[in-house]
């Protein structure tokens, strides 16, 4: 695998021996279980999908860390309230990037339970090129919108997105 990194950007190239190697790593011996919703090859290709994504985001997390400030290395007060607004979007794209990342695994975790490509909603089957344009969708496009629609339509029951929690399970009103 070679990172590269430039000022607006952040990219992953992923040699066909890096990636079978992933694979193989993420299968264990195992082979890929039957799945009535998509063929092997659509599968492999998903999969691949997948594991350059989570490639990815472990090497942007891996980097983060390198270039980490001590707070004792500020001198000046407005250097310092530049790095805290700085590490505060930081922080969020972190947080964004974990839970992107807790999808990933999970929909690495329906292809090998075979449950990938069926939506957790209706269990009807999710269209290849839903997959390909979102492999971490959960459900297929119809329940999608149909979710959309009832949460612009609830102020109140609104979930949040970090938690997984009503606001009245939190405590609130």
């Amino acid at each position: 695998m070679v990172y590269m990194m430039n000022e607006y950007s952040y990219e992953l190239e992923v040699t066909e021996t890096a990636m079978d190697k992933r694979k193989e790593a993420f299968l264990a011996g195992k082979k890929l279980p039957k799945n009535d919703v998509l063929a092997v090859t659509k599968l492999n290709k998903l999969l691949s999908k997948l594991l350059l994504e989570q490639a990815k985001l472990l090497g942007i997390e891996k980097d983060q860390e390198k270039f980490c400030l001590d707070k004792n290395e500020l001198a000046d007060p407005l250097d310092e309230a530049s790095i805290n607004i700085q590490a505060s979007q930081e922080l969020r794209f972190r947080n964004r990037n974990i839970f992107y990342l807790k999808k990933i695994n999970k929909s690495l975790g329906r292809i090998l339970d075979g449950s990938y490509g069926h939506c957790e909603e209706c269990d009807d089957d999710i269209s290849f090129e839903r997959l390909m344009a979102r492999p971490t969708a959960e459900l297929c496009i119809l329940c999608k919108e149909e979710a959309e629609l009832g949460e612009r339509n609830s102020i109140f029951g609104k979930k949040s997105k970090s938690l997984g929690k009503s606001i009245t399970e939190l405590g609130g009103r």
